[in-house]
């Protein structure tokens, strides 16, 4: 169950999406979904696979996990997102990806997360400058989204996984932390 406070703060969220999207095109929202997926590139560099298979704790996810999740959301969203804009509905069915271990090296995924933000740039190019704002698709947490919103939920995710990486990165008994 979502607390009142929190359930202020997804509204308060999906607003901003939604003017966002409504207000600008896709190009002008590509800069800062780009900025934000370099920044999670940045946060994934130089981690060994040692240090990505780590975790803090059980219930906390490690890097990996971390980026396997990030790299599973960013192609359904993008596929979503190409949906939407076409005004055909969408599947939200890959948006939020469970928690899930892989035998895949960091730098591997570091490679195919480079690769998807490539992808994510150069599918602007083929959406409509002004898709329409139907149909929608349901987010768990903020509702309804058209496909610029979605676009835009994309930057927030990856930014939000990156803080994450960050945590994992400044706990207690990470290898790589510097003292």
């Amino acid at each position: 169950m979502v607390n009142p406070q929190q359930a202020a703060e997804y509204e308060r969220m999906r607003s901003y999406y939604l003017a966002q999207g409504q207000k600008q095109s896709f190009k002008d929202l590509w800069p800062r979904a780009m900025k934000a997926r370099l920044e999670l590139l940045d946060a994934l560099e130089g981690v060994t696979d040692a240090e990505a298979d780590w975790s803090p704790a059980p219930e906390e996810w490690s890097i990996k996990e971390v980026a396997l999740h990030i790299l599973k959301n960013s192609r359904s969203t993008r596929a979503l997102v190409q949906a939407l804009a076409a005004g055909k509905p969408g599947d939200t069915s890959g948006i939020e990806p469970p928690r899930e271990s892989t035998a895949t090296p960091i730098k591997e995924l570091q490679t195919q997360l480079r690769d998807d933000g490539i992808e994510w740039s150069a599918v602007i190019l083929d959406l409509p400058q002004t898709p329409p704002l139907t149909p929608t698709a349901r987010h768990s947490m903020f509702g309804e989204l058209h496909a610029r919103a979605w676009y835009l939920f994309q930057r927030t995710h990856d930014l939000d996984h990156q803080g994450q990486i960050q945590k994992v990165k400044a706990a207690p008994g990470y290898a790589g932390k510097q003292s």
